[in-house]
């Protein structure tokens, strides 16, 4: 056990609340007594006979080794491990018992937030939200407030409930001077990534990068717990630069944390980052890798328990699948995931929501690939037909235009604008194959100009080629909107040309090094700091660095610290790992040679 997260947390408790102090203080040498000393018989006799002060000492014992308890139960839920910490607030429940012991009430109190963070790790919203609630019930002042804080907002962010999410107390760290604990700053990257989450649904970008990069910073300045722990802003600065079109550095970011995520993440760092670096995958033409990736967050999804996690792979391996016109493995991965829709009755609301939209977008891109099917046998018969036919093809019973409509309008009522256009893109698609071409140019002429509005770029990018070829057909003039869209189509034809680049760039002889030195320039690492991390990636140590460079050891260090700082990480495996990425570094296999 790292007991300098036990001593600290003691101290955040004991600061917070100064009625637990003094148990704690009165029995510190008691718990020291009790844990690793056996008493002689006669000072044993000596204490029977003071009956009155033995029972104090007993209480004043079995008080301090509670808190001990928890101490170990909050270390284990830094690390991730919500399971372990389940069962030691159980265990200390058992302890506690129905007796009265000094501050009752203020330990079941933390108990209860002990529960609600586990349960929250383990995606169970509506468990986490009501043991967040009981821990609550002393008021905000209590040791671990801010804990239980921060598990309401995540729950009301879940359900889309952002009026409930804004009317939650926020806790600010405190002043530079005072060093919080650990756990405090776990809870204020944890609340800073989620209004960077909230932000980039929203489709406010920049805010979205602001706050995440401000999670981060705080993940490094304070050690804020193992490499996965800040994977959700990472992710959401990940979305971010994808948007921007900065791919490279995108899946650098998620990359570096993939195998924390794979060893002990949350379900929100896994559902962003293994969604991202598949999308990033088929977008390079790599659908090989992207399935693996999906495959791979389907098994952990399976072993966690986290069927949302499992819902979000499926739905993108029928998107995959779809797009490569393997209609029957799409159709297999859709039946996997109507079973598992069927069977998240138990699971929280906000999970039943989403594993419901992910099933509806699945089943919806399944039937517009078999009508693509059914169209292309009608071309071979009538090599006439057009390419956006009027006549409607036969799958109104596949689709349901009017459920779809109803899922976007739900999607955007809960602030959710990233995932609507997911769905409306989706939604033009199933218009213009069902034949309703006016209706289907309407939407997408909407969509257009929300995004353009935003600086949404990538996603539109990314479209499916029906959708792409009326972008195009709207861009040459071959297909007239009823009202002006003028002043859309800089907009439209700049997406157009970046996805032909994109389709260019994975032919033979694209200039990958061109775009790895774009990607340096933009990341603003100096030459001497670039020197360094190359000097890193072969696992040389900042002793050999300095030899190798001419400089003094505490030089490195600086130009360390500034390339951790540029490059969003915390340490140096993680700066190597995304310098790899980027093609600074060609690893050594001794990247983590230590400092």
């Amino acid at each position: 056990m790292n007991e300098a997260i036990v001593c600290e947390t003691h101290q955040e408790t004991e600061h917070s609340h100064p009625r637990a102090a003094r148990p704690r203080a009165q029995s510190e040498a008691l718990v020291t007594r009790a844990l690793h000393v056996v008493p002689s018989t006669a000072v044993y006799v000596d204490e029977v006979r003071s009956l009155a002060r033995a029972g104090r000492e007993r209480a004043a014992v079995s008080v301090a080794c509670i808190h001990l308890e928890l101490a170990r139960a909050w270390q284990m839920l830094i690390r991730l491990k919500a399971a372990e910490a389940l069962l030691t607030a159980q265990r200390i429940e058992g302890q506690l018992g129905p007796s009265p012991v000094p501050g009752a009430v203020a330990l079941r109190c933390e108990i209860a937030a002990v529960r609600a963070a586990a349960l929250l790790l383990q995606d169970d919203a509506g468990a986490a939200l009501a043991a967040a609630l009981a821990a609550l019930r002393l008021g905000t002042a209590t040791p671990t407030a801010h804990v239980a804080l921060t598990v309401c907002r995540c729950v009301y962010w879940r359900l889309g409930d952002l009026e409930s999410f804004y009317a939650v107390e926020r806790r600010e760290l405190r002043e530079p001077d005072q060093q919080p604990g650990r756990l405090r700053a776990v809870t204020t990257m944890f609340d800073l990534a989620l209004d960077a989450a909230i932000e980039f649904g929203q489709m406010h970008f920049n805010a979205a990068r602001l706050l995440a990069d401000g999670a981060l910073d705080v993940a490094r300045r304070f050690g804020a717990g193992p490499a996965a722990i800040d994977a959700l802003p990472a992710c959401v600065m990940a979305q971010v630069l994808y948007e921007e079109g900065r791919v490279d550095e995108s899946e650098a970011l998620v990359a570096a944390r993939l195998p924390g995520i794979r060893q002990g993440g949350t379900i929100e760092g896994a559902v962003r980052g293994y969604g991202l670096l598949a999308r990033i995958a088929a977008n390079r033409r790599q659908p090989g890798q992207a399935l693996l990736l999906l495959a791979e967050a389907d098994t952990l999804g399976m072993k966690r328990n986290w069927p949302r996690l499992r819902a979000a792979s499926l739905a993108q391996q029928v998107e995959m699948h779809v797009a490569a016109e393997r209609v029957d493995q799409a159709a297999l991965c859709a039946q996997r995931l109507a079973v598992l829709a069927g069977q998240c009755g138990a699971a929280s609301s906000s999970a039943r929501f989403e594993i419901a939209r992910y099933h509806a977008l699945a089943q919806t891109r399944l039937a517009l690939a078999q009508a693509h099917s059914d169209a292309s046998a009608q071309a071979l018969a009538k090599p006439s037909v057009q390419a956006f036919p009027q006549a409607p093809i036969q799958v109104s019973n596949a689709v349901d235009l009017a459920a779809l409509r109803q899922l976007h309008c739900d999607t955007d009522l809960r602030r959710d604008g990233y995932g609507a256009v997911t769905i409306a893109l989706l939604l033009v698609e199933a218009l213009l194959v069902a034949g309703l071409r006016d209706d289907a140019v309407e939407a997408l002429v909407a969509l257009l100009r929300q995004a353009v509005s935003v600086g949404l770029q990538q996603t539109l990018v990314d479209c499916s080629e029906r959708v792409a070829k009326l972008i195009e057909g709207i861009v040459q003039g071959a297909i007239v909107p009823a009202g002006d869209v003028r002043d859309l189509l800089p907009y439209a034809s700049a997406l157009m040309s970046r996805r032909r680049r994109g389709s260019a760039g994975m032919q033979p002889g694209h200039d990958t090094a061109r775009d790895f030195a774009r990607s340096v320039a933009a990341l603003g690492l100096s030459e001497r700091e670039r020197a360094i991390i190359g000097l890193m990636g072969r696992g040389l140590t900042n002793k050999q660095i300095a030899i190798r460079l001419s400089i003094a050891p505490e030089t490195v260090k600086s130009h360390a610290k500034h390339l951790y700082t540029k490059l969003s990480v915390r340490n140096r495996i993680e700066a190597v790992t995304l310098a790899s990425r980027l093609g600074l570094v060609r690893l050594s296999g001794c990247g983590h040679a230590g400092d």
